[in-house]
């Protein structure tokens, strides 16, 4: 019987021993200082039922089986605290793997926003360059279309020279002409003068001879009538003569005529004369105001030369920029798109819906649950349209929003946001009969993974839907943490 007791008391003890040892409450060196004193604990328990059992063995009869199986039990707690002892340990260096595990996603986590960051101001930074090559472009392109309208300009002014020397060259010849024309008309001037002169003095001959012709006529008349057939006939010679001084001067009219003629072309063409040396001075003029400005255009081409040397200095300096931004461009896609990657990962979580097609909704002696049952959008599939319950799938920050209308007049309309059984927001208003009333709100929310948000309709509160989609729930994930 006292054998019994004793195997009993050594049972519970190692059952004691396997249950601080399963524990894991003691770490470090304190469990081991703790484990080396239960170890010694046990030791002393069992040799002190060993002690008891010499000490009983003179009194009853044990045999040897049963202090060979104490024995064995003995090493077999031995052999199970080392075993625990080790499982600590190695429980010990996976909570320090773990712990450097959590440091390395924590510092991971930091770096990715680092990225996320460096990302932004290198898009930033490319759409600044793009718009400062464009601004290099359109200066370019104003400097292209300043060369060609200077181009043009020359091109109209090498015309406009040109064709003044052929005027100038024209004028020459018309002035070659018009002296030619002038001197001929002097020579026929001189020419009448002389045939004037001429004429002149045979009238004048013609006078004398008339005078004569008459001293002689009146000489005659005195003489006797034997000169009466000299006298007819000295008559017929007047009469010719008459006739031919009619002749002459009728001649000297039409010379008269001419040279009055032959005076107004002179005078025309010494106003001709006068207006193309006018011309011509303008010309000339106007050929020292064209080399003025050719010479001002050459030095304008020789400083836009010198401009579009720098321009092409500075556009393969862009452009060296631009392939180094290309480089780093490609760099930054590349790692945008390993972002993405990261993100496509990420969870999806969005939904919108509509209230119902029936009309009026309430006034109800309870509150009760709004069932958004025409649903526009469910990415995830987190709401229900059949409850009207949103279930967070995922622990992260949510954005919710939601419309009621109201068309009862002289009634209250309004709506309550719940979180789980938190009621967060409240809107309500007043129907006065002044037409249709609406209220509208938004919230952001952190919600754990199986948290649920919900909309419920106010005891005596009433709000009207139908297909204009009046009433609209709606919400989706922003982030998850």
């Amino acid at each position: 019987m006292r054998s019994a007791a004793v195997f009993l008391a050594l049972l519970l003890c190692l059952q004691w021993t396997w249950a601080q040892g399963e524990s894991g409450e003691v770490t470090g060196t304190d469990a081991e200082t703790e484990g080396g004193n239960r170890q010694e604990e046990v030791h002393f328990e069992i040799q002190g039922v060993g002690a008891a059992h010499d000490q009983s063995s003179s009194q009853t009869n044990i045999s040897p089986d049963i202090w060979a199986e104490l024995k064995e039990l003995r090493d077999m707690a031995i052999e199970h605290r080392s075993k625990i002892e080790k499982l600590e340990q190695e429980n010990a260096v996976l909570e320090a793997r773990m712990s450097s595990y959590e440091d390395v996603v924590k510092t991971l986590q930091r770096e990715n926003k680092v990225l996320g960051a460096t990302v932004t101001a290198s898009n930033n930074k490319v759409e600044d360059l793009r718009r400062d090559n464009t601004v290099l472009e359109s200066r370019v392109n104003t400097s292209e279309n300043l060369v060609a309208e200077l181009r043009r300009e020359n091109m109209v002014l090498e015309t406009r020279m040109s064709s003044s020397e052929n005027e100038v060259a024209e004028l020459k010849r018309e002035n070659a002409d018009l002296l030619a024309r002038v001197t001929a008309s002097e020579n026929k001037i001189t020419d009448l003068l002389a045939r004037v002169t001429t004429c002149e003095n045979k009238i004048t001959v013609l006078e004398t001879r008339m005078s004569s012709s008459e001293n002689e006529v009146a000489e005659l008349k005195r003489q006797n009538a034997d000169l009466l057939a000299r006298v007819t006939a000295s008559e017929n010679k007047i009469t010719v003569l008459e006739t031919r001084m009619s002749s002459s001067e009728n001649e000297v009219a039409e010379l008269k005529r001419e040279n009055a003629d032959l005076l107004a072309r002179v005078t025309a063409s010494e106003n001709k004369i006068t207006d193309l040396l006018a011309r011509v001075t303008t010309c000339e003029n106007k050929i020292t105001v064209l080399e003025t400005r050719m010479s001002s255009s050459e030095n304008e081409v020789a400083e836009l030369k010198r401009e579009n040397a720098d321009l092409l200095a500075r556009v393969t300096a862009s452009e060296n920029k631009i392939t180094v931004l290309e480089t780093r461009m490609s760099s930054s896609e590349n790692e945008v798109a390993e972002l993405k990657r990261e993100n496509a990962d990420r969870p999806k979580v969005a939904f919108s819906a509509g209230l119902t097609n029936a009309g009026p909704v309430g006034p109800f002696d309870t509150e009760i649950t709004l069932k958004f049952s025409k649903v526009f959008t469910n990415i995830g599939q987190a709401y229900s349209p059949t409850t009207g319950i949103f279930t967070a799938p995922v622990r992260g920050v949510y954005y919710f929003r939601f419309t009621v209308l109201g068309i009862c007049p002289s009634a209250w309309i309004g709506a309550y946001l719940y979180h789980n059984e938190k009621k967060m927001t409240r809107n309500y208003d007043y129907n006065d009969e002044h037409g249709h009333v609406s209220v509208s709100n938004a919230l952001i929310l952190q919600l754990e993974k199986g948290d649920v948000v919900y909309m419920a309709l106010p005891s005596g509160h009433g709000i009207f839907d139908d297909s204009n989609n009046y009433n609209i729930f709606s919400g989706f994930l922003l982030f998850a943490l």
